[in-house]
């Protein structure tokens, strides 16, 4: 099913937020599984606050990209698909960081943002939702007995990795079938070729 951009206004780029937030979810599920499992390789006091240090600063600063990709994306969904979507920009974001609304708004905005964008196959958010709530209720209901059955913590890490790569898929379909839709130019890298320069022609009659 093709999208058709109305250019009502500018189309917000995408990419930059979403590169950022592939990095850090990756960094936080890293971090946060190298906490959770600290009791086996029973680390330096030292060690073990820096890696909770940077859990954390990982994590706020996924929060904070997060936000900047969400806002993004609802610009453009906004743009393919006008009045589609059933939140405002304002509303889609600050939502995700109420207690209790947060278990299951980030699903509804992110099928609104698929569907307006093109992409109306729910099962990738689906799977990155229930992994989410899997990995809380573990977390909450088994914390205390993780330090005593280690195939429980391995199963709570194993869904922290599943739901990190999910997210990450999850960002870059969205992120790309935007960028597609709204033919946004590509972004140069360092190490990529330039673009050849056309050779200017000289008309015969100034010879």
């Amino acid at each position: 099913m093709s999208v058709e951009p109305v250019q009502s206004v500018p189309p917000a780029d995408p990419r930059k937020a979403a590169a950022n937030l592939k990095m850090l979810v990756g960094l936080t599920a890293v971090a946060g599984m190298l906490a959770d499992t600290a009791f086996l390789y029973s680390p330096t006091p030292e060690l073990l606050g820096l890696i909770i240090l940077c859990a954390f600063g990982f994590f706020v600063a996924l929060l904070v990209w997060r936000s900047i990709w969400i806002r993004h994306c609802w610009t453009n969904a906004e743009l393919l698909a006008p009045g589609t979507l059933r939140d405002g920009r304002t509303r889609a974001v600050g939502l995700w960081f109420v207690p209790l609304v947060n278990l299951w708004w980030p699903r509804r905005v992110l099928l609104d943002l698929r569907r307006a964008s093109g992409l109306p196959q729910p099962g990738v958010v689906n799977l990155w939702w229930a992994t989410g709530l899997v990995g809380l209720v573990v977390d909450l209901v088994g914390g205390a007995y993780l330090r005593h059955a280690h195939w429980a913590l391995l199963g709570l890490c194993a869904v922290i990795l599943l739901r990190a790569v999910v997210y990450i898929r999850l960002i870059a379909q969205l992120t790309d079938r935007q960028a597609q839709a709204l033919a946004l130019p590509a972004i140069h890298r360092p190490g990529d070729p330039l673009p050849k320069a056309v050779p200017e022609t000289v008309p015969e009659s100034a010879t």
